[in-house]
């Protein structure tokens, strides 16, 4: 059997619709086409920040910087008399990430205080009160991909000021992630301390 075919006129249409968008993509998608990472722009340290809820990490050296208009908040039970409140940030395109946890006793109404960070999840911090978490997330090297960051050890300080809460941080690795014994990540994030 032979089949013959003629192109369709609305062939040529289809592709140009197709190609458009990817034309003022220039080297940068060319680049990830061809599986090599496109140039990543780091942080700069005298940068000023944006007004907003804003992030700040140091992790060997590098700084990592972000704001952001919106943060996401929720409270869970954690144990018996124990809410833990979870705190997220994020920059626009995801590539830096924020997240702190503290558990606080059931009725306190203020985030105020010292927190001894830890893995949520371990023995010691279940159901306990005045124990914290912080992750963080960096994926500013495309070669490397998402490097998580959480908590091991350290300590957690939560201040209010201007109406907002100031959480001040400095935490060592968990030994999955990061080895525990690697140099400390200290930071700061600050967000609206709401109603």
């Amino acid at each position: 059997m032979r089949i013959q075919g003629q192109m369709s006129p609305r062939l040529p249409l289809l592709f140009a619709l197709l190609l458009s968008p990817l034309a003022g993509c220039g080297d940068a998608w060319v680049a990830q086409a061809a599986g090599t990472p496109a140039p990543v722009v780091a942080p700069l340290a005298d940068e000023a920040p944006a007004a907003g809820n804003q992030a700040r990490f140091v992790v060997d050296g590098h700084e990592f910087r972000f704001s952001t208009p919106g943060i996401r908040r929720s409270r869970a039970r954690a144990g018996e008399g124990v809410v833990a409140h979870s705190i997220e940030l994020a920059n626009d395109d995801n590539s830096l990430y924020a997240r702190v946890v503290l558990q606080v006793p059931a009725g306190q109404g203020s985030l105020d205080g010292d927190y001894r960070a830890m893995p949520l999840g371990a023995p010691g911090a279940v159901g306990q009160a005045g124990v914290g978490e912080v992750v963080l997330a960096e994926e500013t090297d495309a070669r490397r991909g998402r490097r998580m960051l959480p908590s091991g050890s350290g300590s957690i300080r939560v201040r209010r000021e201007d109406g907002d809460y100031v959480v001040a941080f400095e935490v060592r690795g968990d030994d999955l992630f990061r080895p525990a014994d690697a140099p400390a990540i200290t930071g700061e994030l600050r967000f609206s301390a709401g109603s």
